[in-house]
């Protein structure tokens, strides 16, 4: 088995490298048949991201250019067309792979092979990396996908980058839609629901999510979620 995990990346030079620095001290022991790469698509940075990268000597990362800046779902997608991977791991340039995610992942995989994807829960942190209280994301046991269905177009359930899944299915959904610019891991994710694929549940924290003042995490409120949810209904459901 093979993981890729996919950073794209625009001016987070000062982030990004704690970023690369915990997918680097990813432990899959004791599996010796399961491997990673990581691919860190810049999508035109200027502050200097390159300079990160010019001694980067680690045999499993990538890190691939474009000079013209196109937005962060058609990143992703581009850094997809370039991986090796079975199954994909996405991770944002300013959030922190805990050490023994890609295991644990791996483990589930093994276990349910079947499953087209895979669901975690995560933990937001300032950034400074301080844990935020009472701010935990946990994923849910839907009874089935028309359950799950409606409790994202509620906005009372919401996916980001704590998905593992097969490179396959992302492509046979259609991979990220670039003209959703507010939600598109949701809108993936709904679609991946209606080809009839539910996730399988995972009882562990895949990574840390950082909210601050330049992600648009940091400027998305409750308000905002359910007005993108309704707007996910009316597209998926008219």
């Amino acid at each position: 088995m093979k993981i890729s995990i996919i950073t794209p990346t625009y001016n987070r030079k000062h982030l990004l490298q704690e970023t690369v620095e915990s997918v680097k001290k990813s432990l899959l022991i004791p599996y010796e048949d399961v491997s990673w790469e990581y691919i860190i698509y810049d999508d035109g940075s200027t502050d200097g991201t390159p300079e990160l990268f010019q001694k980067e000597q680690h045999p499993n990362i990538r890190y691939i250019r474009n000079d013209n800046n196109q937005g962060q779902s058609k990143a992703r997608n581009e850094a997809v067309k370039e991986a090796r991977g079975e199954y994909l791991f996405f991770l944002d340039s300013d959030d922190i792979l805990l050490q023994r995610t890609l295991y644990k992942f791996a483990a589930k995989a093994k276990e349910f092979p079947g499953a087209g994807w895979f669901v975690a829960d995560f933990l937001h942190v300032d950034e400074n990396l301080r844990y935020i209280i009472g701010d935990d994301y946990y994923s849910w046991n839907f009874k089935d996908i028309g359950n799950m269905l409606d409790s994202i177009f509620k906005g009372e359930h919401y996916i980001q980058q704590n998905i593992f899944i097969k490179k396959s299915l992302f492509i046979n959904v259609g991979m990220f839609d670039p003209s959703v610019k507010m939600g598109e891991d949701l809108d993936l994710c709904v679609r991946v629901l209606l080809k009839g694929h539910m996730p399988h549940i995972c009882d562990f924290i895949s990574h840390l999510h950082r909210v601050h003042s330049s992600n648009m995490s940091g400027a998305v409120t409750k308000d905002m979620h359910v007005k993108s949810a309704l707007e996910l209904k009316k597209k998926y459901q008219s």
